[in-house]
């Protein structure tokens, strides 16, 4: 769940990694998209957003930040960690 008072104008989300080297056939990878289709306007929403995690991206523990701006341009960030496992 996500929320603003003044309205959510996106949620932007931002992975990298710390330090992992990439192994052979692996490609160092990050990510950052700014999300606004359902959320725009709301003053909270449960955040579903769809990251596409590439075969090549070497296994370990990535930094991820969810940063909510509002209609009046603060943000407020989240962070956590993901774990990204070869299947």
């Amino acid at each position: 769940m996500i929320e603003a008072v003044f309205r959510i104008h996106n949620v932007t989300v931002d992975i990298h990694a710390h330090g992992l080297t990439s192994g052979a056939g692996e490609v160092e990878w990050d990510y950052e998209m700014a999300f606004e289709d359902g959320l725009h306007e709301e003053t909270e929403a449960e955040f579903h957003g769809h990251i596409d995690v590439p075969t090549t991206a070497p296994a370990g523990e990535y930094h991820a930040t969810f940063t909510v701006e509002d209609e009046k341009g603060n943000t407020f960030e989240y962070e956590t960690h993901i774990d990204v496992t070869v299947s």
